[in-house]
């Protein structure tokens, strides 16, 4: 191991290289950073989806909802029985017009108790109010104190008992521009007397200490409130959203990978030009006895060097990008499009472990079998060759 590392030295520091293998390390090293870095962005840029959307959707859903229906009520005292709930709240969705100064908007009123972000506090929001959505309120030009119209719908029949005014109170971010622009919070008790609901007619969603674990606990409930009740969770809500953020960060893992993959391929030529510029010095190591693999190795770990190199700088550049990114928000997204105003990033400790890793397992394969070359020689033909 002493003289591998004696010749590793000699080969890579001291020898004068000339311009054109300096240039095609450079090369080598500027490509694989280039492509570590772009696929770090583009799995941080999923991530990052995917952890709002996420947060989003949690912070203004529950994660399970048990669905108002006709045939039979649910009492809050039957869902906790079966299940170990950190909340159990009730709920109501309608849909209606919201009018003001000549403009209309359909919105998604959600009667509830409490106010959004504030599960488990004792806070009640009056009555006689209604919570906007922060592009809701500034779509329609509502301030706070103001007061709109809701035109509740009723088939054909338009009159004056199906137009309701009520007091704008605050406005709510809830992260996700869907639910900004087309949300209103009202109190639940309110909702059912503007729409002539009984006032068992409810739904309840409910918060559990694993949001992961929704599905499961969701075919316990419907399992132990029969076939009339409807359980839905927010994972199945939105499995459609996930599933296309995990294709995408597939075809990230594809595509990007395919970059480095050709990347790494500039190795060969890299140790190439090393093998033919030491074939004296290798034929000579061989004639005295060294072994095979050790030649090999040797010339394996140069080429692993600049793999190395350029993994590095590229992560080192990749969580620069993301860092700057996030930090200043330099990436601002159309929220009507996207539901996001800028750009999300998510730096996660296990994917770079994976993408250097697998980077690093990569160049040395390519190195390996590039390496062989130099046992191919004959040490005949070697001696009379440069270096």
């Amino acid at each position: 191991m002493k003289m591998l590392l004696f010749l590793l030295r000699r080969f890579w520091w001291r020898f004068t290289l000339p311009l054109s293998v300096r240039r095609m390390q450079r090369i080598v090293v500027a490509g694989i950073a280039i492509g570590v870095a772009a696929l770090l962005m583009s799995l941080s840029v999923t991530q990052g989806f995917e952890r709002d959307y996420k947060k989003a959707l949690l912070s203004f859903n529950a994660h399970l909802m048990v669905l108002p229906v006709e045939e039979r009520g649910v009492s809050k005292e039957e869902i906790a029985k079966g299940i170990d709930a950190e909340s159990i709240t009730p709920y109501l969705y309608r849909e209606a017009l919201l009018i003001h100064k000549g403009r209309i908007k359909g919105v998604v009123l959600k009667g509830q108790n409490l106010p959004a972000g504030q599960a488990g506090t004792e806070d009640r929001r009056p009555k006689d109010e209604i919570v906007l959505g922060g592009a809701l309120a500034q779509t329609l030009g509502v301030q706070k104190g103001e007061t709109v119209r809701l035109l509740l719908p009723n088939g054909r029949d338009i009159s004056a008992k199906n137009v309701k005014e009520i007091k704008v109170g605050e406005t709510f971010q809830s992260g996700l521009y869907e639910f900004d622009s087309q949300f209103a919070l009202l109190d639940i008790e309110t909702l059912q007397n503007f729409f002539s609901l009984p006032k068992d007619f409810q739904g309840y969603e409910i918060r559990i200490s694993d949001p992961e674990q929704a599905p499961l606990v969701a075919e316990k409930l419907e399992e132990m409130l029969g076939p009339l009740v409807t359980v839905e969770n927010w994972i199945d809500i939105n499995r459609p959203l996930f599933e296309a953020l995990r294709m995408e960060r597939w075809l990230f893992w594809i595509l990007m990978g395919l970059m480095v993959f050709a990347a790494a391929l500039n190795l060969i030529g890299a140790v190439l030009l090393s093998i033919f510029r030491r074939l004296k010095t290798t034929s000579i190591l061989r004639a005295l006895g060294v072994p095979p693999w050790k030649t090999r190795l040797l010339f394996t770990l140069q080429g692993f060097l600049l793999g190395l190199l350029g993994v590095v700088l590229g992560t080192g550049v990749g969580a620069g990008s993301i860092f700057a990114i996030v930090r200043y928000r330099l990436i601002p997204l159309d929220p009507q499009v996207y539901f996001l105003e800028t750009l999300p990033m998510a730096w996660e400790a296990n994917t770079v472990f994976i993408v250097v890793f697998s980077t690093l397992f990569l160049v040395w394969v390519v190195a390996w079998f590039a390496a062989k070359k130099a046992l191919s020689v004959p040490i005949r033909e070697g001696l009379h060759g440069p270096g």
